[in-house]
């Protein structure tokens, strides 16, 4: 009688035992479904609230103008407002820092120049790891080239008669940049190794003050995008000599190439511009911003604006823009070394 008992007992304690671990884990399930479910609900809602987009150079600069007619229409096409937020310094690397390390949420974006590349390339160790760090979503547009464009008072008006002036009067010329490692420096350099010239470089933070500063004749000269060239030499604020790339910009139409202008070596330097966020956010919200930016880009009106600035719209898929930057980062280093500037 005592051992049957035990034997019930014994039964009794492992059949409870795996009912309490079948309990315990029907209810690990739950939680895992319900975190799932919750995780996924919010991505159904999203956006539902306000979208930050960093801009990593200071306001009035050719990103700048592009980041506020960019973000205004995704505001609509999202139907929440998309905030411009700067984070200026370092040529990109703080405002692109922050957004790698901010939440992967879908509430923070880095719209971000062709630095982005120029700075891998540049720097030995940065910050962040450009590949790793970043969901790219974007490429928002290319510019045809970097134009050279020079204060008033220059007395020149070509590419041939800066480089004689030049020659003429040694260590008398400056030229401003965005920062060190800017494609505006990149040009300047490798104009200078092109010409045997050495033209002194003023670095800036951001193309916009590097620009204000040639208008007012505090520097001789900047190599600027298209985006705030073409309104300079309408309003006859400076004067445009050359740009780089392999054609002409439909909106300065008179401004020749540098290889017109009898300088090669400097076509595959021109200016773009793409959205990214930190690596992590879901593909659904990545994908709908893609899908919401290449709607505001194909959009008529948009595409007259850009014309107006010199860029050419894009709108490329987060896998195309992630191969473009990556063979971008290629393309740059071997630029910096033909242009002789030291990684840093």
């Amino acid at each position: 009688m005592f051992i049957e008992a035990k034997i019930f007992l014994t039964r009794m304690y492992l059949l409870c035992r795996h009912a309490a671990r079948s309990i315990a884990l029907l209810a690990l399930g739950t939680l895992i479904f319900t975190q799932l479910a919750n995780a996924q609900n919010k991505q159904n809602q999203w956006p539902d609230r306000p979208i930050r987009m960093i801009v990593p150079f200071s306001a009035g600069g050719p990103i700048d103008i592009v980041a506020r007619k960019v973000g205004q229409r995704l505001s609509d096409a999202l139907k929440t407002p998309v905030i411009i937020d700067y984070k200026t310094g370092a040529n990109g690397l703080i405002g692109a820092d922050y957004v790698a390390k901010s939440a992967p949420d879908g509430y923070t974006m880095l719209i971000m120049t062709g630095s982005f590349s120029a700075n891998a390339a540049l720097y030995k160790k940065l910050p962040y790891d450009p590949i790793k760090d970043f969901s790219p979503i974007s490429q928002v547009y290319r510019s045809y080239g970097m134009v050279l464009v020079v204060n008033n008072d220059l007395p020149v008006s070509s590419l041939k008669e800066l480089i004689a002036y030049a020659h003429a009067n040694p260590g008398k010329l400056s030229y401003g940049s965005g920062g060190y490692g800017n494609a505006s420096h990149l040009v300047g350099e490798l104009l200078n190794v092109q010409t045997g010239l050495s033209i002194l470089h003023v670095p800036y933070k951001g193309l916009g003050p590097a620009f204000n500063e040639v208008i007012a004749r505090q520097v001789d000269m900047t190599y600027i995008s298209t985006a705030s060239a073409a309104n300079g030499i309408k309003e006859n604020l400076v004067k445009g000599i050359a740009i780089s790339g392999t054609a002409r910009s439909p909106a300065i139409p008179n401004v020749p190439t540098f290889t017109e202008g009898g300088v090669k070596g400097v076509d595959q330097v021109y200016g773009w511009s793409g959205i990214f966020y930190p690596a992590g956010t879901p593909k659904s919200i990545v994908n709908r911003v893609q899908q919401a930016l290449a709607s505001v880009l194909s959009q008529p009106d948009m595409k007259k604006q850009f014309d107006e600035l010199g860029i050419v719209p894009i709108g490329s898929t987060p896998a195309e823009f992630s191969k473009f930057v990556s063979q971008d980062i290629e393309l740059q280093t071997s630029l910096f070394k033909t242009a002789n500037i030291a990684q840093q």
